[in-house]
């Protein structure tokens, strides 16, 4: 099982990250990979809703999401449910910004998944979690590169 993690200080208040992070209508605006997302009843613990996503084999259609955690303007866990792919965030006000540490992952739930997660899967979401801070950070902060504090794998 992949399992990347990293942290980032932003300049940003919390609420203003928190806004991006919660909504998936805008994940196409700055996570990387996202190509479309909808939950038009926003999220919540255990909802699910669709996504379009490039993957590492192609453009994934019918992704299909679900929340695992949520905890308003704190937490959010968000996990694939045919892949295992997950993301995890947490946020805490610091400093007068926010404070993120950001987990990616997969649990795979297929043979082919497994395959691909013991071939490239730490390199693919270490790739992908970096391009998620800093496009995040720019999005936030309106073009100021976040600064990672550290990289864990």
């Amino acid at each position: 099982m992949s399992v990347c993690r990293q942290q980032a200080q932003l300049d940003v208040p919390l609420e203003l990250v928190w806004a991006l992070v919660s909504d998936p209508d805008r994940y196409r605006e700055w996570w990387p990979r996202f190509r479309d997302a909808q939950c038009p009843e926003g999220l919540r613990e255990g909802c699910e809703f669709p996504a379009v996503m490039a993957g590492p084999l192609g453009t994934l259609e019918d992704h299909r999401l679900v929340v695992d955690d949520f905890e308003d303007c704190r937490e959010l866990n968000i996990r694939c449910v045919g892949t295992g792919t997950y993301t995890h965030w947490t946020l805490t006000e610091s400093r007068g910004g926010t404070f993120i540490d950001a987990e990616f992952g997969m649990d795979p739930t297929t043979v082919p998944y497994r395959v691909f997660d013991v071939l490239a899967g730490k390199r693919y979401f270490r790739r992908w979690l970096k391009e998620s801070l800093t496009a995040l950070s720019s999005a936030a902060e309106g073009g100021v590169a976040a600064r990672p504090e550290s990289a864990i794998d």
